[in-house]
C-alpha cells in the first residue's frame, strides 16, 4: 500500500507493517501504544516535547543528537555510556564529589 502527498489520519490497529518506509512525514500528536521498533532506524527526526514511557532502549545508540533539558527518571542505566563514559561511573564520581563538599 502507498500513501503519497495525501493529507489523512490514520487509525492501524493490531497490523503489521514491518519494513515500511516513511520519508518527510509530519506525524506530530501522533500516539503509539504497543509498538515493536526494534531494529527501526530513526533520522533526522524533531522529538520535542515527546514523551517516552514503559519503553526498552536496551542496545540502542544515539549519535548526533540534541539532548538538552532531557529529562530521565526512573530508568534502568547499567551499562548505559555517554560518550565512551559509564554513566554508572558518572554517578560514582558525581557522589563521591558531592560526599567530599564538592559542587
Amino acid at each position: 500500500m502507498e500513501v503519497h502527498d495525501k493529507r489523512d489520519v490514520l487509525d492501524v490497529r493490531n497490523a503489521i507493517v514491518a519494513n515500511s518506509s516513511f520519508d518527510d512525514v509530519n506525524m506530530s500528536n501522533t500516539q503509539f501504544h504497543n509498538v515493536n521498533l526494534s531494529a527501526a532506524r530513526i533520522q533526522r527526526t524533531n522529538l520535542t516535547n515527546s514523551k517516552v514511557e514503559d519503553a526498552n532502549l536496551s542496545n540502542t545508540f544515539f549519535t548526533n543528537v540534541n539532548m538538552s533539558n532531557v529529562k530521565i527518571e526512573n530508568a534502568e542505566v547499567a551499562g548505559m555510556m555517554i560518550n565512551g563514559i559509564s554513566l554508572g561511573d558518572l554517578i560514582q564520581a558525581y557522589e563521591t564529589a558531592k560526599t567530599a563538599g564538592g559542587n
